[in-house]
């Protein structure tokens, strides 16, 4: 494991020179043939270790997550055993939006440590879209704890639960979630839409409602209340809604959409349709 611990321009420094010639010389202002590939696949199996390593701590402090990535992986591919560079490789990975690759990482960390919060989570979500929905439910529960991530992980869960069937449970798991001020809108949003898509439009426009009096300029709030008004009620009371969030965020094409569809006579269908999407 690697522990040596260095400035940031000793970093720098170090991870440039240990950099092939050919890369090093490859800068913004002085580009050459092939600086679109950098780093390429044999200038990294050209760096050592300690090498990859350093680049990728640069790259960390420099908020650039692919170079990081790229860089901790090359490492890790040198030292596959060196569980701190899986962590690294992994979390690099993830804020680079890189999600396949955060998928085959996770799976390894869980190999050598199955207490891992956040790769359970990544699995999780990973077998929700998979329709694995037991697995999902299962891998989540065993997720990273603290307040955004205990309202995400119990919203993914209970979809899981809906996607498997489980309508009640599904909403029951959000209504004992207990946590800050600001749970309730999203509580109430995603029990909305739950209900929704199971065809208690009656229950459902009770939560939606609720979720629009707490936050009536949060636009998928106030959308989802909108189109359970213009299959429910009339479209008089969908337009206001509308045109209440359009004096907010003037002209917002889904809002100009959906008012012009109101209009129209149209019967909006519920945001989402799936619960994948529910779960985004």
């Amino acid at each position: 494991m690697l522990s040596i611990k260095f400035n940031r321009s000793t970093i720098a420094a170090i991870a440039f020179l240990a950099l092939p010639v050919s890369v090093a010389a490859q800068t913004p202002e002085h580009p050459t043939d092939n600086s679109a590939l950098f780093p390429s696949t044999h200038d990294l199996k050209m760096l050592t270790t300690s090498g990859s390593y350093l680049a990728a701590r640069h790259a960390s402090v420099e908020r650039d997550a692919a170079s990081a990535a790229t860089f901790y992986r090359s490492a890790l591919r040198s030292d596959p055993k060196n569980n701190e560079l899986l962590d690294r490789a992994f979390i690099s990975s993830l804020a680079d939006g890189d999600i396949d690759e955060a998928v085959r990482l996770a799976d390894r960390i869980l190999a050598v440590d199955k207490t891992n919060r956040v790769a359970r989570l990544v699995i999780g979500v990973r077998d929700l879209k998979a329709k694995k929905y037991t697995s999902a439910q299962t891998n989540i529960n065993q997720s990273v704890r603290g307040p955004i991530t205990d309202l995400v992980a119990t919203l993914v869960s209970s979809w899981a639960a809906y996607g498997a069937g489980d309508v009640k449970g599904a909403v029951a798991n959000i209504d004992k979630l207990a946590g800050p001020e600001w749970y309730p809108i999203f509580k109430d949003l995603h029990s909305g839409m739950i209900l929704e898509l199971a065809g208690k439009e009656k229950d459902a426009g009770v939560r939606l409602e609720r979720a629009y009096k707490l936050e009536d300029s949060m636009l998928r709030v106030s959308d989802d209340y909108g189109r359970w008004l213009s299959r429910n009620k009339d479209a008089a009371s969908a337009k206001a809604i509308y045109e209440a969030f359009d004096k907010k965020l003037p002209r917002h094409p889904l809002v100009q959409e959906a008012m012009r569809e109101v209009e129209a006579g149209k019967k909006l269908p519920p945001i989402v349709d799936s619960p994948q999407a529910g779960a985004a």
